[in-house]
């Protein structure tokens, strides 16, 4: 006989049916809005980010690769690509541009700062950066990397000062007393000439550069230049600077045909520091950035025996010189904004330039209480502790267009120290170079 089973136990199976089937259903809906709710899993959770720099050298490459492993050590998911530009660099980074190839960090110069703000191509990092932070830097610093709109587009990584470098070797050779703080530019030139007599080097190599020459025609009278329309090409109908100029380049020609005075090419070295460690020159007038160039590219020409740094000559006015500094200016449109801030204020900070700018000697910090740190480079300190002895400190920037303005000074001077033009054709070439740079 077949027995069939109890319409009760049926109803129970189906119930324990129903509910376990509700149990996967909601299991599954909760399941699904967890999912959805979770952020989609990146590919990678590491950023690149492109950094470019140009260089004075060997040194400095290898310093910022230093910094750079330091960095990567410190932040692993973060990449950075190091990439150096040897020519024509922020004309480089601008053409980048327009090629959607831009870096994400690049080395801004304080002459092309307002270049890069007026087209919109770097980012304000004042808005990014704590108030605290960029209170360690030196205000004058600053200014260069303010917009007209008042904010800030960088701050500076370091800063560099012009000195008088000698050999004290050559000097010793030819019976000269070496640079004090008396000397005037007349000195320096009588110098120059008699150790090129006794010893057959030139006394002085100098660029034909117009930054490099504001010095003598700021301590002789000139005004501080500002470039700000058509109408200050009047700068060179100035008479302190007609005279000066004028002076000047008469002076150059002349002592570059005696054989005293000389630029780099002159005696096959690309530029005033080579040319200076090499020991082909007595004299130059150059920036901070020279002293870790000699260091590293000429190990046995040693700071304090066999050369040293000076003031740079007073003249009928007093005394002047030219301060440098660079940001690290960020691209406006960089996707990886964070990345490069980390980044900027690890090399900026006071650890980055503890390490970098103090202890490797690669310039002067830009943040005020390193000035005293035990560890800065003795000539550093000395460069330091002459900048309250100049009556004027000129940071390297004329206005708007300095950068494209020192370019095409620079072509004019370059051809009068040649003899391609005399003095009064450059001074009239430096006006009309100011008056087509703001028509155009």
């Amino acid at each position: 006989m077949t027995t069939q089973g109890s319409p009760e136990k049926g109803k129970k199976t189906s119930s324990t049916l129903i509910l376990a089937a509700a149990i996967v259903i909601l299991a599954l809906i909760v399941g699904a809005v967890f999912l959805l709710q979770r952020p989609a899993p990146t590919p990678s959770q590491t950023v690149v980010i492109r950094f470019a720099g140009w260089s004075a050298g060997e040194t400095e490459m290898k310093s910022y690769q230093k910094m750079i492993d330091l960095f990567e050590k410190q932040n692993p998911n973060i990449i950075v690509k190091y990439e150096v530009i040897t020519q024509m660099f922020s004309e480089n980074i601008l053409a980048s541009y327009a090629a959607g190839a831009a870096p994400d960090v690049f080395y801004l110069d304080s002459a092309w700062a307002p270049t890069f703000i007026s087209k919109g191509a770097v980012y304000p990092i004042g808005d990014k950066l704590p108030k605290d932070f960029v209170d360690q830097f030196y205000p004058f610093l600053l200014e260069p990397f303010k917009g007209s709109d008042g904010k800030l587009y960088g701050v500076p990584k370091d800063w560099s000062v012009l000195s008088l470098f000698y050999n004290k070797k050559l000097f010793a050779q030819a019976g000269v007393p070496e640079p004090t703080e008396s000397w005037t530019w007349q000195d320096l030139f009588n110098a120059a000439k008699t150790i090129y007599q006794k010893t057959g080097k030139p006394g002085l190599v100098i660029h034909a550069e117009f930054n490099r020459w504001l010095p003598y025609l700021m301590s002789n009278g000139a005004p501080p230049p500002t470039f700000s329309s058509a109408a200050d090409a009047a700068y060179f109908d100035n008479p302190a600077v007609k005279t000066a100029l004028t002076n000047f380049i008469t002076l150059f020609q002349q002592g570059r045909k005696e054989g005293w005075i000389v630029i780099p090419s002159d005696v096959n070295a690309g530029w005033s520091g080579e040319a200076f460690g090499k020991e082909l020159a007595a004299m130059t007038i150059e920036g901070s950035w020279m002293i870790p160039y000699i260091a590293d590219q000429f190990p046995n020409f040693k700071y304090g025996s066999d050369w040293d740094l000076s003031l740079i000559p007073q003249g009928s006015s007093g005394r002047a010189t030219m301060a440098y500094t660079v940001a690290l200016g960020v691209n406006s449109k960089t996707e990886n904004i964070d990345a490069v801030i980390k980044f900027l204020m690890f090399i900026e900070g006071p650890d980055g330039q503890r390490e970098l700018v103090v202890k490797m000697g690669h310039t002067l910090p830009s943040i005020k209480s390193l000035a005293n740190d035990p560890n800065l480079w003795p000539s550093h300190a000395k460069e330091l502790s002459n900048i309250g002895k100049y009556n004027i400190v000129k940071v390297f920037f004329y206005g708007p267009k300095t950068g494209d303005l020192e370019g095409q000074f620079n072509q004019v001077l370059q051809a009068a120290v040649r003899g391609e033009v005399s003095a009064s054709e450059a001074l009239s070439l430096l006006k009309t170079k100011v008056s087509q740079s703001f028509k155009g």
